[in-house]
């Protein structure tokens, strides 16, 4: 069986300090990439949860954690 992405929940933090978890569904990292990119501005991603399934069929999760940072220009 070949392994593959279920979902994936983003969690992100509103200026306010509000935590507000939003689903997401994407199809690639590569959208993952460039949904994360528009919360600029309006949100600060505090982490993301991918959810799928692995080669034997076992549901899986990774959730990755971390503090945004941009450079301004």
């Amino acid at each position: 069986m070949k392994p593959t992405l279920q979902k994936c929940t983003l969690v992100v933090r509103k200026p306010d300090d509000v935590v507000k978890e939003t689903r997401v569904g994407v199809s690639s990292l590569e959208q993952l990439y460039d949904r994360c990119l528009t919360l600029e501005g309006e949100h600060l991603l505090e982490r993301f949860v991918v959810e799928g399934r692995d080669r034997a069929g076992r549901r899986r999760a990774l959730v990755f954690t971390f503090q945004s940072a941009s450079d301004r220009d």
